[in-house]
């Protein structure tokens, strides 16, 4: 896996956001779940851009 600090971070955050820590972190992390890490982390980084962006 090549990005492997920002599929753990989108990992952190989809377990913190969405599942409110119902589910194991390790799980969440694991290789299988790497795209859509990934792509949760942009689209996280996406709405604190736009309102960054609109409100600063």
């Amino acid at each position: 896996m090549r990005y492997e600090l920002l599929t753990d971070l989108g990992g952190l955050l989809w377990c913190l956001l969405v599942k409110f820590c119902t589910t194991n972190l390790k799980e969440e992390q694991s290789k299988e779940k790497w795209s859509r890490n990934i792509f949760f982390l942009i689209v996280i980084g996406i709405i604190i851009s736009f309102i960054a962006v609109k409100f600063f």
